[in-house]
Parts: C-alpha cells; structure tokens; sequence
C-alpha cells in the first residue's frame, strides 16, 4: 500500500479535502456530484462510477471494487485493479477469479440497496466467507431476525434474515459510502445483541467522517468492547458551501408492459427469491459456482442476440432492479457484446441535466422505482436486456426486452 497524501477538489458547491487515498484514485473516476431531493441539510449525494447504480459502467468493475477494497484489509496484487478504476476497457477477467485464503471464519455483511453487489465482490474474494446482505424487502412467510434504520436516507428500515452467526470469527461491513458512520454503528450495535462476535471491520470506497463521528466509534467501541477497523479507498472531509433545496419537478411515471419476454429456470429459488442472490445467505464457494451459471444465461443471451441480427460490436445494456446487482452484472460480464450495466434504484436524484438528464419511475410491488437517463439509453445502446428476478414486466424504454431467470 502506498503512503497517504492530501489534496484538495473543487466540486461545484463544495471542497472536498482528500486527506487519504492510498492507492492514489483520481475522484473523478470514482463519483460524479448529484442533487439530493428535498433535503436542505445534505443536499448533495456522489453518485458512484464503480457501482453501476445510477449510471452505466462496464460488468466488471463492481467486482473489481469489491477486490480492491479487500486489498485494504488483506495485502494482494492490486496494479490492474488500480488501473482499471481508470480504464474500464482493459481485460482483469482472469485477476478476479481469485480468492484469499484467510484463517477466520468470516461473514461479509452489504448494504442494500447500493452495496449489495459490492458486498458480494467482497465476499467473492474471501475464500470460505459467507455472504449475507441487508434488504429493504418485506419478505413473507421468514421471521426477520432483526431491524435497524439507516439515517439521513429516503427509505430507512433494513432487514436481517439471517441468524446463522454463531460459527464465525469476524464480521466485514461494507457499504459504498460512510458519511457519519451512524448507519454502521447502527447495524454493529444490532449484531452485538445477537451475536458474541467482537471483531468488525468495515470497508467503505468513501468515508466522510469527521473527528467528532470518528470519537463515537471509539466510544462504542470501549462501551461494547468490540473491535471496529475502518478501511477506505478515499478518506476525508466535505465542504459544502449551499444548503438549496431541491424538489423533484421533472419526472414520468412509466405504465406499459414489455412484450418481448425470455423465461429461463437456470437459478433455484427461495422465498420467491434467488436463492444465493445474499438475503438468505451465500458462501463463497456458492458464488464460485454462481459465476458459472451466469456464464451460461449469458451464453443464451449471446444466441437470442444473435439471431436477431445484433454484432459484437453493437452496444448492449444489461439492467438490474433494485437491490439485484451482483448476478446482473456476472451475466452483462460474460455477454460477447460491447456490454454496459446499471440497475434500477429507490433513489430519488434531482433532475439536473447534467448527470441526471431525465427521470422516469415506475411501482413494483408497491414501491416506487427510478429509471435515469431514458431517452439518453434508447439512443446509445441497441438493446436494453433487464434480468429480472420477480413478476415486475414495465417497459423501461422502447428498445427493452425482458430476461427472467
């Protein structure tokens, strides 16, 4: 790991002073800044490059994040993942097969609905390690095991189905974002009632931190007597110099089905759900074996394509829902086509014509869903493929075609 430095970025109403980044990312590879809705107090939020959330990145690069943020707590060759992070054509398809071997049993925890596939890619790089994630879903007929809120977000109730915590050593959080840290500590201080785990690490690609937010972690660290180790990718402070809200005025709700439907029956399924998508948990070895069945669906992708005239260098989409990132983005990783991925989201984003061209949502199960940059899509890819895990069918754009699977 390289030896931290400090530096400080301008970026429209607000300075961000870096004040560690240990494998020297550029900012701008990682976020663009977006406006938060209706929210004087933070009423900016950064929309990830390496997610694939918001907007299109190449399949890979969710995975490859997931590694490098392993490489923080478990030293790996990492040049190729750096370089990635700013070259996303470049091929690392073979540095992301591997998996360390570590001597605890560990549990890797992800945030929906952002970091479910980054939670996973970490996970993917453990070896043995089981994968669970928090879900926003209200799933029938499964006791929770217990609830937490996040705070400062649009929709705050996580879910914990899980309660297999006996059997491990450690327990890895991750999330995309750290802004004060309560969310986590949130999350720990549930863990600790159902669990006699005492060693938390947390890895973030951004933490926001300040001193005061940093002290509470210590402080809940002597009062439960528990270990926290927080990693990042790029630690510092914001500035923001504007408190302007900002209302949703220009969005399109979108009401028509989608006719043009594959079924395939290629993942076993729980509760109505995927199986190994992480709500009920997964082990590492699972994932493995995950990634080869998401070769397949991709191979049969390739021949619908194929037979209805699309070359390999025409520009595809593959689009998940909500908080399905991981398996979306294996598939999209294995297409023969020139491949992008981003998903839906809960996420209600200002309109502001940079970033956020247009705004459409749709309701699935009740819950309202966005759709960013439409009409931007229709014109630059020549197919929209949804993989899809339930019943939802809403057109998302006129050149979409539907992959349940």
């Amino acid at each position: 790991m390289q030896e931290k430095n400090t530096e400080t970025k301008q970026f429209q109403d607000m300075t961000i002073e870096v004040t560690d980044n240990p494998y020297h990312l550029n900012l701008e590879d990682i976020m663009e800044v977006g406006k938060r809705v209706n929210n004087n107090k933070r009423n900016f939020l950064f929309i990830s490059k390496l997610l694939g959330k918001h907007i299109e990145v190449k399949p890979d690069i969710c995975k490859c994040t997931g590694r490098l943020l392993t490489s923080l707590k478990y030293p790996m060759k990492t040049e190729s993942l750096i370089q990635y992070i700013s070259n996303q054509n470049i091929d690392i398809s073979k540095e992301l097969n591997k998996a360390i071997p570590i001597n605890q049993k560990t549990l890797v925890i992800g945030f929906a609905e952002t970091a479910t596939g980054l939670g996973m890619s970490v996970a993917a790089s453990i070896k043995n390690a089981t994968y669970v994630t928090t879900t926003r879903e209200e799933i029938p007929n499964i006791k929770k095991v217990f609830t937490f809120e996040e705070e400062h977000s649009h929709a705050t109730t996580h879910k914990m189905y899980f309660d297999d915590f006996y059997k491990f050593d450690q327990i890895i959080l991750v999330d995309d974002e750290i802004t004060t840290g309560n969310s986590m500590l949130n999350l720990i201080k549930a863990l600790v009632k159902f669990t006699n785990i005492k060693n938390f690490t947390i890895l973030s690609i951004l933490d926001w931190r300040n001193n005061d937010q940093k002290s509470e972690f210590h402080r809940i660290k002597r009062k439960l007597k528990i270990d926290i180790a927080t990693y990042a990718l790029i630690s510092g402070q914001i500035h923001s110099e504007t408190n302007e809200t900002f209302l949703i005025d220009k969005e399109t709700e979108l009401k028509e089905t989608t006719s043009a439907t594959y079924n395939f029956t290629e993942l076993e399924r729980k509760y109505g759900y995927w199986k190994d998508s992480g709500k009920f948990g997964v082990e590492q070895s699972s994932i493995e074996i995950l990634e080869k069945v998401c070769e397949k669906i991709a191979e049969k992708i390739d021949c619908i394509l194929a037979v209805n005239g699309y070359k390999e260098s025409d520009k595809i989409l593959i689009l998940g829902h909500g908080e399905n990132i991981y398996i979306p983005s294996r598939v999209a990783a294995h297409l023969s086509f020139d491949t992008y991925f981003k998903t839906t989201t809960r996420s209600p984003i200002y309109t502001d014509g940079k970033t956020i061209k247009t705004t459409d949502y749709f309701y699935d199960k009740g819950v309202k869903y966005y759709f960013y940059n439409k009409e931007e899509i229709e014109k630059k890819y020549q197919k929209v493929i949804m993989i899809a895990e339930g019943n939802c069918n809403i057109k998302l754009c006129n050149n979409m075609m539907l992959v349940r699977i």
